[in-house]
């Protein structure tokens, strides 16, 4: 078998075509993708000093409280702008580079909300099993094997020790994060790579 066989969809096979060779030009898809993250804890000061200034305006307008108030949110409202605005600004260019200069790599789906293959844009939470080094980049009977062994894993009444991670991540459906898959939890595939 080939080191990194021809994908057998079209799709997949336009897709690798598209964005496999690094550094690669981001088209309209790959540049909405780009924009960093926003803080969360700005987002949250921004909406609280929003609320306070509409609220503050309002009482001080029938004359319960100063409108100095106002000025207070009104000050919040764009400390937590700043906020967010920093925050994407430092996310923005990591975001970027993985974009622009990551590998491109096949992935498995071990678990999924099911609103994740409805029409739309909304983002939902997936855990999936994928290979970064070169020989298993593409390779599916690879990944196959590796879903098959941490499918195996999670319904072993226990886990080994080394293992236990990636179990209890594969058994409660609100745990997911990037885990480095062990080589026992590959056991069942050739030498290469998971997460």
């Amino acid at each position: 078998m080939a080191a990194n066989p021809l994908p057998r969809s079209f799709a997949l096979a336009e897709t690798r075509r598209r964005y496999e060779a690094t550094p690669r030009n981001l088209d309209d898809d790959l540049q909405r993708m780009a924009r960093g993250d926003r803080g969360c804890l700005g987002d949250a000061i921004s909406g609280f000093g929003a609320l306070g200034v509409l609220v503050s305006g309002v009482l001080g307008y029938l004359g319960y409280l100063g409108m100095g108030f106002m000025v207070v949110f009104a000050g919040l409202l764009i400390g937590g702008f700043v906020l967010s605005a920093a925050a994407q600004t430092r996310s923005g260019p990591a975001r970027l580079k993985a974009l622009t200069e990551g590998p491109l790599a096949l992935g498995r789906v071990l678990r999924a909300d099911p609103a994740l293959f409805e029409p739309g844009d909304v983002p939902f939470p997936a855990l999936v099993v994928f290979a970064v080094d070169a020989p298993h980049r593409f390779d599916a009977t690879y990944l196959h094997a590796v879903a098959t062994a941490l499918l195996t894993l999670r319904d072993a009444p226990a886990a080994p020790a080394d293992q236990a991670a990636i179990a209890a991540m594969l058994r409660d459906p609100n745990q997911i994060a990037p885990l480095r898959l062990p080589p026992r939890s590959r056991a069942r595939a050739r030498r290469g790579s998971g997460w």
